[in-house]
């Protein structure tokens, strides 16, 4: 046991290993707080064998589950800090995350995630600790690094967002800070042993530091789907309901695909879950009461804030925010004060927009090797209290008479797409570095009630050849999914200001691209496909050339189409087809060959 814990572990080692309550509900069945104890206490024996010192992190990617979390609080136990690798990321952001965090071990598993990590991290001066079937750590390969360590003190993980740059930004989130978040969350939203927490966020992002501390803080039991339930949402009620789910947290487009499921469905509310969180993206009134429908038990609560301070501002939505404009974040947390102020940091009056600053003890030390951002976004306590600086979020946003604070929009380029932090920047960076590509600009636009989707626009050089789907298919080399955008606009000439800057006021709006006008043309598979795209992305049917994605598709709708391609067509499509297949033509052939793969019933 390390003495640079804080409370955050404190929680769980009250715990005795005979403890029957349950800790962690899977697929597999479920883990006890008393299984977790132990499974904690051997990794960190192991990791403790290893050296590992305070300011040095471990990277950690684990199917997740219990061996997930173990693996987690064990890092912390020892002193060090844990920076989460999502296996599915392109193989290049990891490497850059490994060696931008400086990392001595990776900690993962034997899967087929696993393997394939170790082996786009190899040549990398990285150790190797492997969980076995039986939750045992092995250690495969021993770190050669003995050189400085990297990390400021206290720390607990590193969450890299997208950069404005090109490259991944890590966000430092320290042992205190974490601890007390969660402490005041778990009081706040009334976590208990009884609560069973629902498990929602990719372990890379700071979310879901928020869902396992408070739990665990509070004897809560954590209700985790493996990844791919977690991306089908009508699977995700099914959890809800058959674990009677009690918490809730996730951004407003999750809140919206939910209740889209409950609806089309006929399905009943989901009555047994008492409190809802919102965060990530605007809360709008008309999704308010469709949440009040599907769960119409539960109080929800509006939070704001970014990675650099987690949470900032909370609010208890009433029945009147569903006829008002819109719905307030509320007002600071404990330990935060909240500042809007002008560009030249005057403070603005009530009913006035400006940007918001947050004042506190409880913000990150910055961004990891970064200087000259952590500078522009952080600066010392104008009052000179110890232990206290100023953070600029590069929000807008205005307080109304009674002190509740509205959000606007954000000042830049950064958006939230599903409650992620997106920096156009790095999109657009990315476009750039693949040959041909003279001027990139991205832009977020609506595509249907409460969805968004990514396009870009670019110039290519005179004579370069390829479209969209080149620029595509190297962009997914580059940047994690969610980043590679819908569409992609190819123009003749880039719309320009007169300082030579894309003006993205200029830029053409785009509509509902489904491809050929002739919609009947194409096999029959295509043609039943085609009514079911239609129908669910509520636009004119298809044709064999429309892409899903160009058409308003996300990770939200590809569900509700694979369970439609089930009932038509008696196959279940992999996710991924949607990804590698995104034209109609290209998709009903994956249809056809799953369905020749499906043996005939028996007469």
């Amino acid at each position: 046991m390390h003495p640079n814990t804080t409370r955050v572990l404190a929680p769980l080692r009250e715990f005795r290993e005979d403890d029957p309550r349950p800790a962690i509900i899977t697929a597999d069945g479920v883990c006890s707080y008393g299984d977790l104890r132990r499974r904690v206490a051997q990794y960190a024996e192991v990791l403790a064998c290893l050296g590992l010192r305070p300011h040095d992190a471990v990277a950690i990617s684990i199917e997740h589950g219990p061996d997930a979390v173990a693996a987690i609080f064990a890092t912390l136990e020892v002193g060090a800090a844990f920076v989460w690798l999502d296996a599915a990321q392109p193989a290049a952001r990891n490497r850059n995350v490994v060696r931008d965090c400086a990392a001595k071990y990776l900690m993962t598993d034997s899967g087929p995630a696993g393997r394939r990590l170790v082996a786009e991290l190899a040549g990398l001066n990285l150790g190797l600790l492997r969980i076995g079937d039986s939750s045992t750590a092995f250690i495969e390969r021993v770190s050669r690094d003995r050189g400085a360590t990297a990390l400021p003190s206290d720390t607990a993980t590193v969450v890299y967002t997208s950069g404005s740059t090109g490259t991944p930004k890590g966000i430092v989130l320290t042992r205190s800070n974490i601890d007390q978040l969660t402490e005041w969350y778990a009081g706040q939203v009334g976590l208990s042993p009884e609560a069973r927490q629902f498990q929602w966020a990719q372990f890379s992002y700071d979310a879901a530091c928020v869902e396992i501390f408070s739990a665990v803080r509070s004897g809560a039991a954590l209700v985790m789907p493996p990844p791919e339930g977690k991306s089908d949402v009508r699977a995700v009620v099914e959890w809800i309901r058959r674990e009677a789910v009690t918490h809730l947290v996730t951004a407003p487009s999750l809140y919206r695909a939910l209740t889209d499921a409950l609806d089309s469905t006929g399905a009943a509310p989901l009555d047994q879950v008492r409190v809802l969180t919102v965060s990530g993206e605007e809360l709008r009134p008309s999704l308010v009461t469709k949440m009040r429908t599907a769960f119409p038990r539960a109080d929800i609560y509006n939070m704001y804030g970014q990675t650099e301070n987690i949470l900032a501002t909370f609010y208890l939505v009433t029945p009147e925010d569903e006829r008002a404009p819109a719905v307030p974040v509320g007002r600071p947390l404990p330990g935060r004060e909240v500042w809007l102020r002008t560009p030249d940091g005057e403070e603005v009056g009530d009913g006035e927009a400006g940007e918001v600053w947050v004042r506190s003890r409880f913000l990150a030390p910055g961004y990891l090797n970064d200087p000259e951002s952590t500078g522009a976004a952080f600066f010392p306590d104008p009052h000179g209290e110890p232990g206290f600086r100023v953070y600029r979020t590069g929000d807008l946003a205005s307080r109304r008479p009674g002190g509740d604070l509205v959000f606007h929009r954000r000042l830049d380029n950064q958006v939230k797409l599903h409650g992620v932090r997106v920096e156009l920047g790095e999109i657009e960076a990315a476009l750039l570095d693949i040959a041909d590509v003279v001027h990139a600009g991205v832009v977020l636009r609506e595509a249907g009630e409460g969805r968004s989707q990514l396009v870009a626009y670019v110039q290519l050089s005179a004579g370069a050849e390829g479209g969209p789907d080149r620029l595509k298919a190297a962009l997914a080399d580059r940047l994690p999914r969610n980043m590679v955008p819908a569409r992609i606009v190819v123009l003749d000439e880039m719309p320009l200001t007169t300082f030579g800057k894309i003006d993205r006021r200029r830029l053409p709006a785009v509509t509902s691209d489904s491809g050929e006008a002739d919609a009947v043309v194409g096999s029959a598979t295509e043609r039943r496909l085609a009514l079911i795209w239609s129908r669910i992305l509520a636009v004119r049917p298809p044709g064999q050339e429309a892409d899903f994605f160009a058409l308003g598709g996300d990770s939200l709708t590809v569900p509700r189409v694979r369970e439609a391609v089930l009932a038509s067509f008696g196959v279940d499509v992999p996710l991924n087809a949607f990804y590698e297949c995104p034209r109609l033509h290209q998709l009903a052939a994956q249809v056809d060959v799953l369905g020749r793969r499906v043996p005939a019933e028996s007469p």
